[in-house]
Formats: structure tokens, sequence, C-alpha cells
């Protein structure tokens, strides 16, 4: 029988029955540092891990298949993981439809300014904003997530178009009105979206990220805002703690008021929370079946 270890995923009595049917389970809160994890975690043949201190302990276990509730966990080698025996995989999809609700709303928010007229007290003058229908979107990165946000970006009457490996990144931005960053977190996608690509764009465009701020500069953006290029943003602020205001790149992007600011929580929904403990039971039972699923191959 498998020795599986849970962390801080709060499973429900159905799953945790389907875990136990697997291997005998210990089910521990999620460790407060790098140390605990590791004792906790000796010994195991799978480990269930809410995600905390497991990214910066991934090189230090061995002969161990590890899944986590959610998609992004940060950058690792996948092959150098494999060398010592270890499998990492993710909840693919798990929370897509509720980052895409999160997406859709920025933009409308962007384009259409609807915040600054609801609930108002005075009357004011109508100024005329923009409707989505015609704009140009560029979707930088065509997985799960980003090929459903072009799904209703289409619906909305944009017309699409989506940034990928191999392509001609300044080429593909030059004329766009909106760049929405659905990029994953690799060698090869480290701050792609630098200073000087948002210096590059064309003037009046609109910038939406959900993803982990590995992938872009926040002071280019910043300083593409401030050049009148960039016209507004929005950012929800993955990696840090879901709600946590307090951390420098949240308080970086609200110094700025052209910046619509989340503290990471696009994912935040009960069905995409279900979902991720779901996507963990599985991938264990697909483990144990040997028909591993969801194994992330990254560098």
């Amino acid at each position: 029988m498998k020795k599986i270890t849970v962390l801080g995923i709060k499973f429900t009595d159905e799953q945790k029955k389907r875990l136990s049917a697997l291997g005998t389970v210990k089910h521990f809160p999620s460790p407060s540092t790098s140390d605990e994890f590791l004792k906790l975690v000796k010994n195991a043949d799978i480990i269930c891990s809410d995600g905390s201190f497991l990214l910066e302990n991934l090189s230090k276990l061995k002969n161990v298949f590890v899944t986590y509730p959610y998609i992004e966990l940060g950058v690792f080698n996948s092959e150098d993981l494999k060398k010592n025996g270890v499998f990492v995989a993710n909840a693919q999809g798990s929370n897509k439809d509720a980052i895409v609700e999160w997406v859709m709303f920025m933009v409308l928010l962007l384009f259409r300014e609807f915040s600054s007229m609801v609930r108002v007290n005075d009357s004011f003058q109508i100024e005329l904003r923009e409707s989505l229908v015609g704009k140009r979107v560029l979707i930088v990165g065509r997985g799960n997530i980003g090929t459903k946000i072009g799904e209703l970006c289409e619906g909305f009457g944009m017309n699409v178009d989506f940034f990928e490996r191999r392509d001609n990144l300044q080429s593909k931005s030059r004329n766009v009105d909106l760049i929405i960053n659905a990029l994953s977190s690799n060698s090869s996608s480290k701050n792609l979206l630098n200073e000087k690509f948002f210096m590059s764009l064309k003037k009046g465009v609109y910038f939406v990220t959900f993803v982990r701020h590995y992938t872009f500069d926040i002071d280019g953006l910043i300083k593409a805002i401030k050049a009148g290029i960039v016209k507004n943003a929005a950012i929800d602020c993955d990696p840090e703690a879901p709600g946590d205001t307090t951390n420098n790149f949240y308080k970086k992007a609200l110094t700025n008021k052209n910046i619509l600011v989340t503290p990471h929580i696009a994912f935040s929904t009960k069905q995409a929370n279900m979902n991720g403990k779901e996507f963990v039971v599985q991938n264990v039972e697909a483990y144990v079946s040997g028909h591993p699923k969801n194994v992330l191959v990254k560098n």
C-alpha cells in the first residue's frame, strides 16, 4: 500500500474514502516552514499538497509523486526531478472558468469604464466609451485558459490572435488594442513582456494579466502607462497570498491609478476549489493505477 501524505487540503469525506482505498493516508495542516514540510513528507510515496513550501523543496524530494489543487506552481525543471524519481501533477483546467470570468470582467471594465458610473449620486454628462466589437486582441499563450478567453472574446465580436512559442512577439503585438497575458511560468517566458515590449506597443493599448509576474515587468508596464502608451491595465497579483494587500508587488501596482489590481483572487470560486481537490484525488488514482495524468513537463 502507498503512503499518502496530505498537507493542508480539506478533502470531502467521499474523497478521503477514495484516498484511503489507495493506501495509508496521513492528514496534516499546511506546514509553516520548509523544515516542517520536509519532516511531514519524509518516507511518503505520494504527496497531496496545498502548495505551501512545495516549490522550493521539490529538488530535495526523491521517489515520490506530488500533486496539488491548482494550475501554476512556478518554475522548475521536470527532467531534473525525474532523475530523482519525482513527478509533479497539477489540476490542469480546474480554475479555468473562474479565471476566464475575471479576465472578461476586467476587459469590460477597461473598455467601458463602468465602475465610475455605478451607484452615483449626482447627475453627469454621458461620455461615449469603447465597445469590444471589432477590437484586436492578442492573447499571449494558448493553453486551456488562453483558448477559452479567445472563444469569449470572439463572442464579443473581437478579432482574436494568439502568440505562441517561436512566433514574433513584436510583429504580433504591433497594432493590437488589447493584450491578455496567459503565459505559463518556464524558462522561455521569464520577463518576456519586458519594458522594451511595453514601450513598443501602439498608443492606447490595454493590458490584462492574471499570471505570475515572473512573466512581465511591472516597472516597464508602469513606465509605458506614464508615457501614455498603455492606457489602462488590470492585474491579479499571482503568486502573492490570496487576499494579501501588504506585499510589495500589490502596493507597487496600486500606486498607479490606471491599474485595476486585485490581490490574487481571480481563481477564487467555490467551484474552482472543489474542482481542484477532485483533480488531486483523480491524479492519485491515476498514478496508483499505473496511468498517471496531468504530469508536468517544464524547464
